[in-house]
């Protein structure tokens, strides 16, 4: 079962799938709401936000449909999975939201 975590541009979480609750332990009760530093290692999260609010306000993103590996807290500590971000945008282009569906999760 595919994670999917949908962010809006702030990065607060807006939707966590099922396959989320399973791979990163958090039901979707607990993950909406809060930032996507639920998920972020501490590590990577000062490089994280750059490129966040970076692809919030230029309405790009390198990494954006390319499959990879994201470093994540993982409820089993495992590796990083892979995934693939997508900016989300609204009728007149401007980004509203980012997703990112982690194939892996069990």
């Amino acid at each position: 079962m595919d994670a999917i975590v949908i962010a809006d541009t702030a990065g607060v979480i807006c939707f966590w799938s099922p396959g989320a609750e399973t791979l990163f332990g958090h039901a979707a009760a607990r993950a909406i709401g809060q930032t996507l530093d639920l998920i972020v290692p501490a590590e990577y999260q000062q490089a994280h936000w750059n490129g966040f609010r970076r692809a919030m306000e230029s309405g790009a993103a390198a990494a954006e449909g390319q499959s990879g590996p994201f470093p994540v807290n993982r409820a089993d500590g495992g590796a990083p999975v892979h995934g693939r971000l997508t900016l989300l945008r609204g009728p007149h282009g401007r980004v509203t939201a980012a997703a990112v569906v982690f194939a892996d999760a069990p």
